[in-house]
This record gives structure tokens, sequence and C-alpha cells, in this order.
């Protein structure tokens, strides 16, 4: 079986889509808890409220920021293509635009491989002399 091969661009991405994910679970699980000493002159409800709505707006940022990201990287993404591609049949690398691989002859047009078949041999040769 073959697997496909990513470019080390899509591990850069992968990369940076975890660490927004642990961004957003850092963030949110180490969130001040309200407490009679930290919340001034407010009562503790209020003051609880006041840091969920905190924690929201904190969130929604990095999720801003983290879809933001994901535009800009997948478009890029798309522009850095490789200008090659491997052949499903002989696994050889052809270059992008090419109908046929030159190795093989599978065809990219018709997603099949070409049978190539060699020309015989007479069975009567004749000796010139």
């Amino acid at each position: 079986m073959h697997f496909p091969r990513f470019r080390i661009f899509t591990w850069i991405i992968l990369a940076i889509n975890a660490l927004f994910l642990v961004w957003i679970i850092v963030g949110t699980a180490s969130r001040p808890t309200a407490t009679t000493a930290t919340c001034d002159s407010l009562d503790l409800q209020t003051c609880q409220a006041a840091s969920d709505v905190g924690t929201v707006i904190g969130v929604g940022l990095i999720i801003g920021l983290w879809v933001a990201a994901d535009v800009i990287l997948g478009i890029l993404w798309l522009i850095t293509r490789p200008k090659t591609r491997d052949c499903p049949a002989c696994g050889r690398t052809v270059k992008r635009g090419r109908l046929d691989c030159k190795a093989c002859g599978y065809n990219f047009a018709q997603a099949q491989p070409v049978v190539q078949t060699q020309p015989k041999p007479p069975l009567n040769p004749t000796v010139q002399s």
C-alpha cells in the first residue's frame, strides 16, 4: 500500500492548529476562580460572571485568530503546491501538466495504465547475405 507523502508545509499547518487548540484548552482551564479577596467591592456572583465573560471574550479572540491563520495558511498551501505529482502505477515523479508517465506509460487523462506491447520477432527470420 502506498501512503501519500505530506509536504513540509502541511506539517507546519498541523502544528499551528495543534498550538491553537492547546492555547484554548490551557486558557479555559487556567481561568481564575472568583474569591472575596479578588473581587474587591463586587459580590461573589457578579465577580464570577465578569470572570466568565472575560474568558469567553478571550476564547473568542483566539478562535478568530485561529480562523484567520487557517485561511491565510490554506491560501499559501494552495499557492505553493508542488510542480510534480506521483504516478499511481509506478510511483515515479511526473511533472504536472503531462498526460502520461514516461516510465510506465500511465495515462493520467484516462486514469488507467497503458499496456505497452513490443513488436514480436518474425517466425522465420531470413538471413540476408
